[in-house]
């Protein structure tokens, strides 16, 4: 999000989230919230009704996006 203008820190993300502070200010904080995202995700499709298979897929495709913009960011 910060390469993208927004204020924040990673150390927000760390408290937020509760993840090792040695992930912050580094690109694997990227793949931990990644792995986060897509399991709310896939929580939040299976519990509005979408088969598991399906929010798997669903929430695969995006986290497998988000990964893309973030390494064209990075690049």
């Amino acid at each position: 999000m910060a390469l993208q203008g927004f204020k924040i820190d990673d150390m927000e993300f760390v408290k937020e989230y509760g993840l090792d502070p040695a992930l912050a200010y580094t690109p694997a904080i990227n793949d931990e919230l990644l792995r986060i995202m897509y399991n709310k995700n896939v929580k939040g499709l299976i519990d509005a009704g979408v088969k598991e298979g399906k929010a798997k897929a669903d929430s695969g495709r995006a986290r497998a996006k988000i990964k893309q913009d973030i390494q064209k960011l990075l690049a």
